[in-house]
């Protein structure tokens, strides 16, 4: 796992000492080593380097390049089936394969036989990445189609900045102002999810399954290929599991996720594994162990809030293994919030990333560099009661509230939310569409579960997971988005992940629930708790709300404040903003 940089200066040369400045933002990715090289006198590359496969740094100058010279590699991920590619792939055209054992290796060897287009399409992984090629003069940069890795691009009259955290490029380029209207659109959806923009002029997000190329010439930026998970969803393998029986379908997923585990197991470095008390990382910790011995397993308990992992013996009994339990409380939590949003560059996009930053400093203390966690399994196994009982036509936006439009409380002063309302309302049309072929009774519900899938999960699960473990120079990874699984989960009849006449423990994520029962005894099956945590309570470090700076930058109407603070949700937006402003925006990089 890495930090990446790519600096072109438009007019010019650059200067190759600021580059290295601003990726030594970036150290905490990639502890072990950096390395970096200017080319043409206008293209600085840069990459911090935690080293999970392989021992690349006898190779530095060699595993990142191929072709002679003509591409050079800069990345940030782990490419699951690298050997699979190596073998079926490379080795037909004679290619050196990994001579230090790093998925790096192949990744920009096969650039050498395959087009860029189709490199991404064989990936099984999560990364983000660029690529130089010398000879066309251009740049390719891609992000895996789940989402996993974060990716930002910048551009102005002087620059263009790809870069893996946004305050590398603050650091780069000082001066970039807020994006007000992007922090007003926060307080319109459930957690800050700004589609392509952030909370800066100029810097956007590289979307997830996108590859884009930048010709170094023309300095114009086009899309070669953009994968999503509606290329996955087959109305012929949906009606044939809509005939196979629930215990069928469990055996299938029981046998994937063991699969996949043993082999995203490291087998080089020490890992650690989530045991939050819940279905999704409690049964992804018994497939683990099978395969591996964790220096750790890990919860989080907010104290006097989370009811669940409060207490824990009885997955201790049933794992055979300690779970070491990292306890917060307000003052805690509070404190950590500024140093989040910094790594973040935005307001937190919810308020889990706080104790997925403490979990993720005691997983390092273990000396531990990988973290399994169980995102994903919501959206894609129907773990959200609003997945139950969808209503029976589709509106303009997705009935889910964690892609809904959501009215504010707070009114704002020049306020123009069509940018946001627009996104929202297409996410949800692509989502049906999707869909279409899908039983008319089940098509709301798979397009609630596509949306949150494509658009909530990438923004806020995942962000989360990895900007706050990478702050500690850990790596998180979760099966549940294995590209895979993700097919599996697609092509479900909407019985299997949400079934308003099951018990009421099985309602949501039934088939998901019926494979933990497999693993774990009933009395481990408890209700679904939800996030705990003391966001509001960090409003007790901020003074009196009337002298927030927020609602002078938001141009926040004062006779909304009282109707806005009264709402927990659109408070906690409140606070979360003000803590951006003092904290994370005003900061240096």
């Amino acid at each position: 796992m890495c930090g990446i940089l790519v600096a072109v200066a438009k007019t010019g040369a650059l200067d190759a000492a600021t580059c290295r400045r601003a990726l030594s933002t970036m150290a905490w990715r990639g502890p072990d080593f950096s390395w970096s090289r200017t080319w043409d006198d206008r293209v600085f590359l840069g990459q911090t380097v935690l080293s999970i496969t392989g021992d690349p740094r006898p190779g530095v100058g060699e595993y990142h390049r191929a072709g002679g010279g003509r591409w050079e590699l800069i990345y940030n991920g782990e490419i699951y089936n690298f050997r699979t590619l190596e073998d079926t792939v490379l080795r037909p055209h004679a290619s050196p394969g990994a001579r230090y054992g790093s998925d790096t290796e192949i990744l920009v060897q096969l650039h050498d036989v395959l087009p860029a287009d189709e490199v991404l399409a064989r990936l099984e992984g999560m990364y983000a990445y660029a690529l130089l090629d010398t000879t066309a003069r251009q740049v390719h940069v891609a992000r895996d189609v789940q989402g996993e890795k974060s990716l930002y691009v910048y551009e102005d009259a002087a620059w263009i900045v790809v870069a893996s955290e946004i305050r590398a490029i603050r650091a780069l380029v000082p001066g970039i102002g807020l994006d007000v209207q992007v922090l007003r659109d926060y307080f319109r959806t459930r957690h800050f999810m700004p589609f392509e923009r952030t909370a800066w002029q100029g810097i956007r997000q590289l979307l997830p399954g996108r590859l884009e190329t930048l010709d170094l010439e023309s300095l114009k930026w086009t899309t070669a290929r953009t994968l999503t998970f509606r290329d996955w969803i087959d109305p012929a393998r949906l009606d044939a599991n809509a005939r196979r029986t629930d215990d069928d379908l469990a055996d299938e997923l029981d046998a994937l996720l063991d699969r996949c585990a043993r082999e995203m197991v490291p087998r080089e470095r020490r890992w650690a594994a989530v045991v939050s008390g819940g279905v999704d990382s409690s049964l992804l910790a018994r497939y683990l162990l099978r395969h591996g011995d964790p220096a750790l397993l890990v919860a989080v308990n907010h104290v006097g809030k989370d009811r669940i992992s409060s207490d824990l013996a009885g997955f201790e009994r049933a794992l055979g293994r300690p779970i070491e339990v990292v306890r917060v409380d307000a003052p805690a939590y509070a404190s950590e919030v500024a140093r989040c949003q910094q790594v973040t560059g935005a307001p937190l996009h919810a308020h889990s990333f706080v104790p997925q930053a403490m979990q993720s400093a005691a997983v390092r203390a273990h000396g531990a560099r990988v973290l399994f966690g169980g995102d994903g399994a919501d959206e894609l196994f129907g773990g959200y009661e609003a997945y139950v009982t969808p209503p029976a036509t589709p509106g303009r936006y997705s009935p889910s509230p964690y892609t809904s439009h959501q009215t504010p409380r707070f009114t704002f002063d020049d306020d123009a939310p069509g940018a946001m309302q627009a996104d929202l309302a297409a996410a949800w049309a692509e989502s049906l569409d999707a869909y279409a072929g899908a039983p008319a009774a089940e098509r709301v519900g798979h397009a609630m579960m596509l949306c949150d899938a494509l658009y909530q999960l990438p923004a806020v699960g995942l962000r989360g997971a990895d900007l706050m473990s990478m702050m500690w120079s850990v790596e998180t990874r979760t099966i549940y988005v294995r590209p895979e699984v993700i097919r599996f989960a697609l092509n479900l009849p909407l019985r299997a992940k949400a079934d308003p006449a099951a018990p009421p423990l099985l309602r949501a994520k039934p088939l998901l629930k019926r494979v933990f029962l497999r693993h774990f005894s009933s009395p481990l099956l408890v209700e679904k708790q939800g996030f705990a945590g003391f966001p509001n309570d960090a409003a007790a470090y901020l003074g009196d709300v009337r002298d927030y700076r927020a609602l002078g930058v938001l141009g926040v109407e004062p006779g909304s404040l009282d109707a806005g603070m009264a709402d927990a949700a659109s408070a906690w937006k409140l606070i979360n903003t003000e803590y951006f402003l003092r904290y994370g925006a005003g900061a240096s990089a």
